[in-house]
């Protein structure tokens, strides 16, 4: 730096101080960014009980985030209750129209409530972000937080977890960056329940939840690496029935911070690691696995990786278990060995009461299926205890 030479006046020091200072508040605000958080009802912050007359939510939380963490900010928020993805196209020109430099994109639950396709949400959320992009905006995926159990539709989140599958990998094909609300909250939070209001609400989050999300999508703004690999596709799904014997197991991997550790990345079948090796790169990679012999019974897969972060985000975690075509089981045998046994009832147990579509219900836990677990699932269940099937 250049040192000031001590023969100045104090008259012409104080001159170039008021100088500089005068031209700061315009560096700051040349750097400044508008950000836009666009969106449904989540976006515009409904059930946040710190700002019940609305506009709250996640976004005044990013901006304070943002500020602090020395990335000046404004975030507006164009959050619009009961919106859909084909709602949005209507809206979105008209948004953009007011400027901004960054769009953050969170829109799709009521496409699953109205039960729109995964393809059809799919496009018309690449088409907003096309939309800003085609004004110089950055545009940002946020994928869909999760729904407690209960709510009217997909409260097991099975439709949620393969649209944000989906959206993951629209997000690094079209080479944009992604926030994962939808990870942290599901498979990071012990008690995710905690982060929304309850009652007959099961859509929003309550403060803690939107201070949350606030955080998530400030880290991937601010390149702060706070989330493991994710997946995208995921073959055979969850829960899935008659699944042919030879059908391969296909999973995609995603990492859209430091990247996925490869040589730490193993695919696991009912437990243990396969001979399979991830192809890919760090920020994409998938698992293509044919079994060596058929499939029998009941299998069960995952994956264990970590990634590139120090210190590394570590996942050790069952993504699907399928029932192979053609297995005959006695009604009652839970784990798909063979045999009726204590192991059964174990398992059984904590599936007792729950309904479609709690996530606690398994269809191999409705014994006799009529949509939920109860005494006369258990009562089949004894009738069979300590018999064999293969």
């Amino acid at each position: 730096m250049r040192r000031v030479q001590p023969m100045r006046t104090f008259s012409a020091g104080l001159a170039l101080a008021l100088g500089l200072a005068g031209l700061l508040p315009q560096a700051a605000a040349a750097q400044s960014k508008r950000y836009i958080g666009f969106g449904d009802s989540i976006t515009y912050g409904v059930g946040d009980e710190k700002n019940p007359d609305g506009l709250g939510g996640y976004t005044p939380r990013l901006q304070s985030l943002l500020n602090t963490r020395g990335f000046p900010a404004t975030v507006v928020n164009a959050g619009l209750p009961g919106e859909d993805t084909a709602g949005a196209l209507t809206r979105i020109n008209s948004v953009l129209q007011r400027g901004g430099d960054v769009l953050l994109l969170m829109e799709g639950t009521n496409d699953i409530n109205a039960k729109v396709s995964e393809e059809t949400t799919l496009a018309n959320l690449n088409q907003l972000a096309v939309r800003a992009e085609n004004r110089g905006m950055q545009a940002v995926h946020i994928t869909i937080i999760p729904r407690l159990a209960g709510a009217g539709t997909d409260g097991n989140n099975r439709v949620t977890g393969e649209l944000n599958g989906k959206l993951r990998d629209l997000a690094w094909f079209k080479q944009r960056r992604l926030a994962d609300p939808f990870e942290v909250f599901w498979n990071e939070t012990p008690d995710f329940t905690q982060l929304y209001g309850g009652g007959i609400d099961k859509l929003h989050p309550n403060a803690a939840g939107y201070d949350l999300m606030a955080k998530v999508i400030a880290d991937a703004l601010t390149n702060v690496d706070s989330v493991p690999p994710v997946t995208g596709l995921v073959d055979p799904t969850d829960d899935e029935q008659n699944v042919p014997s030879s059908t391969p197991i296909r999973v995609d991997l995603y990492d859209f911070g430091a990247g996925i550790d490869l040589a730490n990345t193993k695919l696991l079948v009912n437990g243990a690691p396969v001979t399979a090796t991830p192809t890919g790169t760090p920020q994409q990679a998938s698992f293509n696995y044919t079994p060596p012999t058929p499939w029998v019974g009941v299998i069960a897969f995952g994956i264990q990786t970590q990634d590139l972060a120090n210190p590394p985000h570590k996942v050790n975690r069952t993504l699907s278990t399928f029932v192979v075509a053609g297995t005959a089981f006695l009604r009652g045998d839970i784990d798909r060995n063979g045999r009726v046994d204590g192991v059964d009832l174990l398992a059984f147990a904590p599936r007792f009461g729950a309904r479609t579509p709690d996530p606690r219900y398994k269809t191999f836990a409705d014994l006799n299926g009529d949509g939920v677990v109860d005494g006369t699932d258990l009562a089949i269940l004894a009738s069979n205890f300590g018999k064999t099937s293969f």
